[in-house]
């Protein structure tokens, strides 16, 4: 028996949120977690340790690179694979977002087949 996989996604957007949680449960046997702010993903984080987290990059308050660099500073939740997503991605905000401790960044429109891809390579 493969063992239960869990997924944080963390977006302001909660149609997103949805259609991403029913990609990632056609996958099989993952867990999704969310978060509709990056502090309320923070706290998640350490609370139910993912396996992943995917997370938007514009949010009110604090976006996803910020709520990335605490994450990643905190020594019980470090370890989390953290993918960050955005419309928005020129490259200033994808350097941005990998020097904040983000290991991966895709862009908007999201490709359903790519995100598989990147969950499997994040979750075996």
């Amino acid at each position: 028996m493969s063992k239960e996989r869990k997924v944080l996604i963390v977006d302001d957007d909660t149609a997103l949120i949805d259609i991403l949680s029913l990609s990632f449960s056609l996958i099989g046997n993952i867990w999704v977690d969310k978060a509709n702010c990056a502090e309320e993903g923070i706290r998640k984080a350490e609370e139910n340790l993912p396996s992943l987290i995917v997370m938007d990059f514009k949010m009110p308050g604090m976006n996803g690179w910020e709520a990335a660099r605490i994450i990643k500073a905190n020594p019980k939740t470090a370890h989390i694979p953290i993918i960050g997503y955005t419309a928005w991605a020129s490259k200033e905000d994808i350097q941005l977002g990998i020097q904040n401790g983000l290991n991966e960044i895709i862009t908007k429109p999201i490709d359903l087949d790519e995100w598989e891809i990147k969950l499997q390579k994040y979750l075996e």
